[in-house]
């Protein structure tokens, strides 16, 4: 009995420095810059600059299906898949936007121009700039899904409904954790506004 309790004790320290360390390195990583503009009960507004990107598009508006596919396509171009078969620092949060495709990007780290990075090796990726955009913004934790995003996506906007802020009719999603980091998760449903 001792040794399944010493055991159990064991894999649960485990757990546990293996989540700080995960912890630690996602608050190590760079994460994009944006001017929060205004705070309203429930949501932000903010102001994203002009961003480098690496992007691809899979078919359908689907989270749970689509989710994997984009990020294994990107994450081969970051981790060596490239032209110059280098690797390039992953940076937070992934974003994908929803709609009839989605397209999921990954921000390139802000010291690196445009012109510099090396040429995907698989041609569904493409490297563009996204252009500024002011945005709405709600955010939670846990783990993003379909159901979820429709629900924040549905809530953000009856907030801004009910604010009079005319927006699109569209969303995008941005998760900052790997999948396998279990505590402190953040989560955002963005809406592109019209006019602010």
């Amino acid at each position: 009995m001792k040794y399944v309790l010493l055991t159990i004790f064991i894999l649960i320290i485990t757990l546990v420095l293996s989540q700080v360390y995960v912890v630690k390195s996602t608050t190590d990583t760079e994460t994009t810059n944006y001017n929060t503009l205004k705070t309203f009960d429930g949501f932000e507004i903010r102001e994203y600059p002009e961003i480098t990107v690496a992007t691809t598009t899979v078919n359908g508006g689907n989270y749970n299906k689509n989710s994997r596919q984009g990020f294994g396509r990107i994450a081969s171009y970051i981790f060596g898949g490239n032209s110059d078969n280098t690797q390039i620092a992953m940076t937070s949060p992934v974003q994908m936007d929803m709609d009839n495709d989605t397209t999921m990007s990954f921000f390139m780290p802000s010291n690196i121009k445009f012109d510099e990075l090396p040429i995907p090796n698989n041609n569904s990726v493409r490297i563009q700039q996204m252009p500024s955009k002011i945005v709405a913004v709600v955010s939670f934790g846990g783990w993003a899904s379909d159901e979820i995003l429709d629900q924040k996506f549905t809530q953000l906007k009856t907030l801004l409904s009910n604010e009079g802020i005319v927006f699109e009719d569209n969303y995008s999603y941005l998760g900052y954790n790997p999948p396998y980091q279990l505590v402190n998760r953040k989560n955002e449903v963005l809406i592109n506004l019209k006019k602010f």
